[in-house]
């Protein structure tokens, strides 16, 4: 592939992802002048994309295009192949199987070149590491928090002292060894995370909770902030007030 095919699929992939771009916006991120997007825009017309706008005002996407299938290099292919090997050793089944579905049909569209680099072992996750595998279902646990579902969970702490607590789920995330759900609590009234292995089971209220200052995971993650030492999510002494 050519310097400028490399280009033309890298503005593909901005104008697909922001909303409105600017030539000169482009022209920074792309790293070239205003008046080679100018011709990169043309061109991309001219082959039938759908780009909307005009030098001076900015430039958008047609909604509903896609992009041409894949073009990875192996070591991309490798790196992707490591992800969902990582996801079926540390996750569980139901999202295992959908890294490993999402890989097939990558894999594909690849190149023979691709191909070989998603069949490689050298990035390996093998399967004998101590896990904290999950008691619940994390596609659930991820649903709840996409559509702002409120749960009943009930929780045991490492001392073994078992709660019930109504909480608004917020986020999943993987801190090796253990997988941990970030939510809101009503009953500490302020921000919790609950290790996945110790949550005995999720009931949906039925209820659905609405962003409130204090609440939403942009305060979680403002509070955590993005230099948050690793000992305020230490796995081994981690329970409901643990981050």
């Amino acid at each position: 592939m050519t310097r400028r095919a490399d280009r033309l699929l890298a503005l593909l992939e901005l104008l697909r992802s922001l909303p409105v771009s600017t030539a000169a916006n482009l022209a920074t991120t792309l790293e070239v002048s205003i008046r080679t997007v100018y011709r990169d825009i043309d061109a991309l017309v001219a082959t039938g994309v759908p780009v909307r706008g005009e030098a001076g005002v900015g430039y958008m996407l047609e909604a509903g295009y896609h992009l041409p299938p894949l073009n990875l290099t192996a070591e991309e292919a490798e790196a992707l192949a490591l992800g969902a090997r990582v996801l079926a050793t540390w996750s569980d089944g139901a999202v295992a199987g959908q890294a490993a579905a999402a890989l097939a049909k990558v894999r594909a569209v690849l190149p023979a070149s691709g191909q070989a680099g998603v069949d490689q072992d050298i990035f390996w996750a093998p399967q004998w590491v101590e896990r904290h595998a999950p008691r619940v279902d994390l596609l659930e646990l991820k649903r709840a928090a996409q559509r702002r579902r409120v749960l009943v969970i009930e929780y045991e702490a490492l001392d073994g002292a078992r709660t019930t607590r109504t909480v608004r789920p917020l986020s999943i995330n993987f801190f090796g060894p253990v997988w941990l759900l970030a939510a809101w609590c009503e009953l500490a009234g302020d921000f919790r995370c609950f290790r996945l292995d110790r949550i005995d089971s999720v009931t949906l209220t039925g209820a659905i909770f609405r962003d409130e200052d204090g609440k939403r995971l942009a305060d979680f993650k403002r509070i955590k902030g993005e230099e948050a030492r690793v000992a305020e999510f230490d796995t081994s002494v981690t329970t409901e007030g643990g981050c």
